[in-house]
C-alpha cells in the first residue's frame, strides 16, 4: 500500500471525531458554582445558587456545524461535553431556568417556571361515551352500542353498526374482506358487498337470505325492512326487544338499557331496567319531584314540585310549588292549634263570639249614607239581639255620643253579619240591617273615638274600638266604667282617611285575640256584609 492510500484511510477514520466544535468557553463569578463531573459512569452535580440560567442550543441534521453553546452566570469546575455526529448537549442546574430550542423547523418555546400555582377545577357530569369505562350498551372502552361512536379496527362488536369500518367478524371490528369491496354480487353475498357469512349486513331494501343478512335484523320476503317497534327484535335504538330508545316503548323493569331514559321506571342500574324507589335520584312512580311527593313517597319540602297539599311537607301547594308554613296562608298547618293562629310560631287564636268586624268611619268626600259598622256571629249558636246595642264614643271628654238598640234585628245566626248604617246604605241579601238615627256624620271622625258592644241586660262588654288614639275609660249607663282598648292600642297611623276608599278590618276575617294592634288592619277594600280582604 502507498504511503499516500495509508494517510487517505486514516483521515477518513479520525474525521468524524475531528469535525465536532471544541467545548464552549464558560465564564464564571467566583461567588456561585455548579459543579458537573463524570467518573466511572458517577455523575456528581454541586449545589446552585447562582441567578436564571439561559442556555440556547442550535442543531440541523443537514450540517455537521453547530452553533456554540453559551452559558451565562454560572461557575463550572468541571464540564462534561457529549458529542454525537449531530447533536451537542450541555446541562446546567438551577432553581429557575428558562431555555429555548431552534430546531429545523425554527420553532422557540419559551418556558417559564414560577413558585406559585393556581388551579381552576370545573365539575362536569361524565360523558358516558368519554369517561375510560366500559359500561352502558358499548360493546368496548367508549365505543360501539347504540349510542356511542363505533368502534375501530381492531375493537369488540357485536354488530357491523359497532364498527367503523361497518364489518364485526368474529367479534372484532376490520375490514371487510377484499371481495366484500369489489362492487360485485359474489361469492356468498345476498346483494352488492352485503349478507352473507363475511360480509357487512344490507342495508334497508336490499337482497337478503336470513335476518343476519340486514343490519335491521328482520329479513322478509328476502328483502330487508326497516326496523320497527313490532318486529321481535332488537335492532334500530331499541336496547331490548321492541322497547327503548327514543321511539319505542319504554322497557319493563328486568329488561335491557342504556339509561335512565329507556326504562319505564326511569332506573337503569348495571344496563337492566330496575323498580322504581323512593331513594333512586329519580323523579318517577307518580312522585312530584324526585323521590318525593305522589302516592308512595315522603312529601316534599319547600320549594320543590308538587300538585296537591298532600305533596308538600308543609301541606302548602301554590303554583304547583310546595311553600312553607305561613301564619297568613288561610290553612291549619305546622303547629297551629287553629287556621292561622294558636302554636309557637302564630298569634294566639281568636275567641268564638259576637264582635265588631269591620269600621268604615270617613268614607270618601261625603260620610252621607256611606258610614257601616259591621257585626259578626263566629259562634257555631244562633245569638238573640235582645238587649244588645252598639255604643259610639267621642274620645274628647270619653263621652258615649250615640247608642242604638239591636233589638230589631232578632237573632243573628252562626256566622251571619249585621250591618248598622243609614237607612239608604244596600247590604248583600241574608245579611241583618239596622238603621242609624241619621244618614250624615253618624260616626265620629277618631284622634281618639271608639265604640262598644254591650249586652245591657246582662250589663257586660261584649266586644269594643278604640281607634286613632286610647279610650281606655268611658262609663256606658247599664254596664259600668269600661276600657275600649283591648290588649295594645291600634297604631295612629292605622286610620280611615277621606281620600282613600278604606275601612278598619279584623284580618283574617272574624279575628278576635283580645289585641287590638294585631287583629285590626287597614282594608283597601270594605265589604260591609262580607268577609273582610286586605
Amino acid at each position: 500500500m502507498s504511503k499516500l492510500s495509508y494517510r487517505l484511510g486514516f483521515a477518513l477514520l479520525v474525521l468524524p471525531a475531528c469535525s465536532n466544535p471544541a467545548p464552549a468557553d464558560t465564564d464564571s463569578n467566583t461567588d456561585t458554582s455548579t459543579s458537573t463531573s463524570t467518573t466511572d459512569d458517577t455523575t456528581t452535580v454541586g449545589p446552585t445558587t447562582q441567578p436564571p440560567t439561559t442556555s440556547t442550543t442550535e442543531g440541523t441534521t443537514d450540517s455537521t456545524t453547530l452553533e456554540p453553546t453559551t452559558t451565562e452566570a454560572v461557575t463550572s469546575t468541571s464540564t462534561t461535553t457529549s458529542t454525537t455526529d449531530t447533536t451537542e448537549t450541555t446541562a446546567t442546574t438551577d432553581t429557575s431556568t428558562t431555555s429555548t430550542t431552534d430546531t429545523t423547523t425554527d420553532t422557540t418555546t419559551d418556558t417559564t417556571t414560577e413558585g406559585t400555582t393556581e388551579t381552576t377545577s370545573t365539575t362536569e357530569a361524565p360523558d358516558p361515551c368519554a369517561d375510560g369505562e366500559l359500561n352502558g350498551g358499548e360493546t368496548d372502552i367508549d365505543c360501539g352500542g347504540p349510542t356511542c361512536s363505533p368502534c375501530q379496527d381492531g375493537g369488540v362488536c357485536v354488530e357491523d353498526t359497532d364498527c367503523a369500518s361497518g364489518f364485526c367478524n368474529e367479534g372484532v371490528c376490520g375490514l371487510p374482506p377484499v371481495g366484500c369491496l369489489d362492487g360485485l354480487q359474489n361469492n356468498e353475498e345476498t346483494d352488492v358487498d352485503c349478507g352473507g357469512s363475511e360480509c357487512p349486513a344490507c342495508a334497508d331494501d336490499l337482497t337478503c337470505a336470513v335476518a343476519d343478512d340486514c343490519l335491521s335484523k328482520v329479513c322478509t320476503d328476502e328483502v330487508c325492512v326497516a326496523a320497527t317497534c313490532e318486529d321481535q327484535v332488537v335492532n334500530g335504538e331499541e336496547s331490548d326487544v321492541d322497547c327503548g330508545g327514543l321511539t319505542c316503548d319504554k322497557c319493563l323493569d328486568g329488561d335491557t338499557c342504556n339509561s335512565g331514559n329507556d326504562c319505564e321506571s326511569g332506573v337503569c342500574e348495571n344496563s337492566v331496567c330496575s323498580p322504581a324507589t323512593c331513594e333512586d335520584n329519580t323523579k318517577n312512580a307518580g312522585e312530584t319531584d324526585v323521590d318525593c311527593g305522589g302516592p308512595d313517597c315522603d312529601p316534599c319540602g319547600d320549594g320543590l314540585a308538587c300538585e296537591t297539599n298532600d305533596d308538600c311537607a308543609d301541606n302548602q301547594c301554590v303554583n304547583n310549588a310546595c311553600v312553607g308554613i305561613s301564619c297568613q296562608d288561610g290553612i291549619q298547618n305546622g303547629q297551629e292549634t287553629g287556621i292561622d293562629c294558636g302554636g309557637p310560631d302564630c298569634g294566639a287564636c281568636p275567641m268564638p263570639g259576637l264582635m265588631i268586624n269591620e269600621v268604615d268611619y270617613d268614607a270618601v268626600d261625603a260620610d252621607t249614607d256611606k258610614e257601616f259598622v259591621e257585626i259578626l256571629n263566629t259562634t257555631a249558636a244562633p245569638i238573640s239581639l235582645a238587649n244588645h246595642s252598639l255604643v259610639l264614643v267621642n274620645g274628647n271628654g270619653n263621652v258615649p255620643y250615640a247608642t242604638i238598640k239591636l233589638d230589631a234585628a232578632g237573632t243573628i245566626n252562626p256566622g251571619q253579619y249585621l250591618v248598622v248604617a243609614p237607612a239608604a246604605f244596600v247590604v248583600p241579601p241574608g245579611v241583618l240591617k239596622v238603621n242609624t238615627p241619621g244618614k250624615t256624620d253618624q260616626i265620629q271622625n277618631g284622634a281618639p273615638d271608639g265604640l262598644a258592644l254591650v249586652n245591657v241586660g246582662n250589663g257586660t262588654l261584649i266586644d269594643a274600638l278604640s281607634y286613632e288614639g286610647a279610650i281606655t275609660t268611658v262609663t256606658i249607663q247599664m254596664v259600668g266604667a269600661v276600657s275600649l282598648v283591648e290588649g295594645t292600642v291600634l297604631p295612629m297611623n292605622v286610620a280611615d282617611v277621606n281620600d282613600v276608599e278604606a275601612s278598619l278590618s279584623r284580618l283574617p276575617n272574624g279575628n278576635d285575640t283580645n289585641n287590638a294592634a294585631t287583629d285590626w288592619k287597614l282594608s283597601k277594600s270594605p265589604t260591609p256584609g262580607a268577609a273582610n280582604v286586605p
